[in-house]
């Protein structure tokens, strides 16, 4: 499946990963289908494609955009995004993300934006720490343990930013079709989408696209 949407209704991702669970949430919660998705490939893409969209002659009515909050942490993100809409005209912007998420009315003929910081608009973290929020807390904790066992062995290479993507798919592996991905772990409830993070997201991308 492509995620490529040119709508007046977006939603810029990093990732398919992203774009994935974000479409099983969506169903879940039966979020209208009034937006689609593009997936742009990295952080910086998205920012870039945030950017070409604000300036672009089409009528672009709402803009979200789903972004980790690493690379290297949540301020840095939150100000680099914040940099680029002001530079775009959009000046009415918080000093911090909404813990709920963020959404900057239409002013000035420009688009509503909207702005998640993976995981929750709080911490430094990416896709997968919210995803495991959603997992059974005793699995995931146990899927933690492996790590840090596995990792004090020396059998692992994962690098330590990636720490939470081996937790995830440890705890992912244990279950009844290993190794699906999250979205469609999302689907089949192995990760919970009735989670209060989850909710608040859902709630979030309501009140950005309606």
């Amino acid at each position: 499946m492509s995620f490529k949407y040119k709508g007046s209704k977006v939603l810029l991702t990093e990732g398919i990963n992203d774009c994935h669970v974000i479409s099983a949430l969506c169903k879940h919660y039966k979020i209208p289908e009034t937006f689609g998705l593009y997936e742009c490939g990295s952080d910086e893409l998205a920012l870039k494609r945030l950017t070409a969209l604000l300036a672009t002659p089409e009528q672009i009515e709402t803009i979200g955009i789903v972004i980790d909050a690493d690379n290297p942490a949540l301020i840095a993100k939150w100000q680099a995004v914040k940099d680029r809409l002001q530079k775009s005209g959009i000046t009415a912007i918080q000093d911090a993300p909404g813990l709920t998420g963020t959404i900057i009315p239409s002013t000035n003929g420009l688009p509503k934006v909207g702005v998640w910081l993976m995981p929750n608009n709080q911490i430094d973290g990416m896709l997968e720490d919210f995803c495991s929020q959603l997992a059974h807390p005793i699995g995931v904790g146990f899927a933690e343990k492996c790590v840090n066992e596995a990792k004090a062995n020396d059998v692992t290479t994962f690098i330590d930013a990636h720490k939470t993507k081996a937790v995830i798919h440890t705890f992912l592996a244990w279950q009844h079709e290993p190794g699906m991905p999250l979205g469609q772990a999302i689907t089949t409830r192995t990760l919970n989408p009735d989670n209060a993070l989850a909710k608040i997201f859902a709630d979030w991308l309501t009140q950005l696209f309606q």
